[in-house]
Formats: C-alpha cells, structure tokens, sequence
C-alpha cells in the first residue's frame, strides 16, 4: 500500500485531500500542530504526528517510508507584525520539508502554491501558468512567501526532486472551519454584509476538485510544472457571486455598497487583490493534463452552506 505525507492536514484543503486518498486506498500519514484543531480529522484511520516543520531532521525521520508528499501547510495573517514568521514557516518550512523530502528519496512531491503568486496579463486576458508574475508590489506578505516558497520548490526540482506545484484558487464547500477567505465572503453574504471582493474578479472551485487535483498532480504531473486548480465557469465578478449566493441560499443579496478589500481587512489583507488586479485565471492546463475535475459550483456552495448552518456559524436563512 502507498503511503502519503500530508502537512497542514487539519486546514480546509488539507484535509479534503486527506479524506480523497483514503477513499483511495492510500495511507495516511498526517503532519499536526500541537494543540491545532483536528475536528477536520476526526473518524480518519490515519497515523498523526507532531513534528516542526522547520526542524529538518525530524522531518527525515517521519518523512521515512513515505512514498508521495503533499506540502500544504502555509501560515496566513493579514497582521504586518506575523510577516517575519510568515516568511519563516512558509518559505523556510518549505525549504526544510523538501530538502528532508529529497533527502529520504521520496517518490513525487506536491506542493501547494496559490492563484496568488500566478501574474496578471493586464490586457483582458486570462492569466495561465505562463503569466511572468508582475505582482510583488501590490502583493501582501502572504502572497509574497507564498511565491518565494513556490520559487524554493522548483529549485529544489532542479536539484533531483520529483516536485510538481499546484496553485488553487478560491476554495468553496464544507469543512472550511477558520473560515477562509471564501468562506467569509460566504457568511458575510449570509449576515447580509456585502462582501470584499477582488475588483477584476475570482476564480472559485468545489474544495474536493481541489484535493482530487492534488492527487491527479502526483499521478499524472510533470515533474517541475505548475497548475491551476481552478474552474472552467469559476471566474465571478461581485455582481456573479451575489447572484450564485442568492439562488443557493434563498436569501436576498444584501443591499449596502460593495466594500473594497483594502477598507475592511486593511492595505496588506489579501494576495494582489489591488484594482485592476484579480485573481481570475484559466485552469484550462490542469483539466487538460491532469483531468481535474469541474463539478458544480452551484452544488459546492450549497454544500457550504449547509455545513456553515450545521455548524452554527450562520442560523436559518442567514
């Protein structure tokens, strides 16, 4: 039986991806922070263990026996003051589980990126995985560990290790417990708050389509290239989403001013969300190779929905 690693195993996309290579057959075992919140987890057959990611010896250790690595565990804060830690979890804890990985021999690495460290053309155009990233001054620092962090994997490539990096868009469906950015404009939309929203536009796919792309890339990825997991009809403007949002949910589109980005969560909030900016993209690469799935949108919201109402984060109708 294959094994898997999986680090950032208790988080939204994490953890979906968790319970696709179970349904496959596949072992699990599972990088936790200590004291994190495992309910994403819970019921799962899979081995837990409680490793820093920057300690590079003990992620030898664990990492042994494994035969694929999906790298997903990042820190996310809109705070200046976390940026010097960000940097150090998200590019350093890269550098230090892929060279680990490297180091043990194992099989195909996959490591998650994000559309934020994907450039805009600027012309119209859909961005793809060729677009010259042209955004680090309008980027937060999220965004921007994020892609030094891409920039380390692929270097780690050119060194002999089997990487292959994926860069989802806009997550949407259940288990989504921080919640994510996508979730928050959810229950936003829900607690009748119009929503911050990028200005040209998002790029939103079902969170199962997300980790099955994961796994497709460790199958079917060619060693060194990067993908969109994203979807074909994802692309919404604010006027898209309120209109997905309304017949999913039953309730009126909220009637106050769109919010820009910037004024609710501050300057530094989100990756590259700076008008004209967006974070639309073409996935048309990873169904192409890959087969990524595009299930409903429709159908992926609503599962969302009925998880955040399950799970009293919004009550009723909104």
């Amino acid at each position: 039986m294959e094994r898997a690693f999986v680090t950032g195993a208790t988080g939204f996309v994490g953890s979906a991806i968790v319970r696709r290579l179970l349904q496959r057959g596949i072992s699990v075992r599972a990088l936790v922070r200590p004291g994190s919140d495992r309910r994403n987890l819970a019921g799962m057959d899979i081995e837990l263990v409680e490793v820093d990611l920057l300690d590079e010896r003990a992620m030898h250790d664990v990492l042994k026996g494994c035969d694929w690595l999906f790298h997903v565990a990042a820190m996310y804060s809109t705070h200046d003051e976390d940026s010097e830690k960000m940097y150090s979890v998200n590019v350093g804890g890269t550098k230090s589980v892929l060279s680990a990985a490297l180091q043990v021999g194992v099989k195909r690495v996959v490591h998650t990126s994000t559309i934020g460290t994907i450039g805009q053309p600027g012309d119209g155009t859909l961005a793809t995985e060729e677009t010259r990233y042209n955004l680090w001054d309008s980027a937060s620092h999220y965004a921007r560990s994020k892609y030094l962090a891409e920039v380390a994997a692929l270097d780690m490539g050119e060194q002999g290790l089997p990487v292959v990096v994926v860069n989802p868009c806009a997550p949407v469906g259940p288990g989504d417990l921080k919640p994510s950015s996508s979730g928050r404009r959810i229950l936003d939309y829900m607690r009748g708050k119009m929503p911050s929203f990028c200005a040209g536009g998002i790029n939103f796919v079902p969170v199962d389509d997300v980790a099955m792309g994961h796994i497709l890339a460790a199958e079917r990825g060619r060693v060194g290239e990067r993908y969109i997991l994203g979807h074909r009809d994802g692309n919404l403007t604010l006027d898209g989403f309120l209109e997905l949002m309304q017949k999913a949910s039953g309730v009126a589109r909220p009637r106050q001013q769109p919010r820009s980005i910037f004024s609710r969560f501050g300057r530094r909030s989100e990756p590259v969300c700076h008008a004209p900016a967006a974070l639309t993209c073409d996935p048309s690469k990873a169904i192409r190779e890959l087969g990524l799935p595009q299930t409903s949108l429709a159908a992926a919201f609503a599962a969302a929905l009925a998880w955040f109402r399950e799970q009293c984060y919004v009550v009723g109708g909104g």
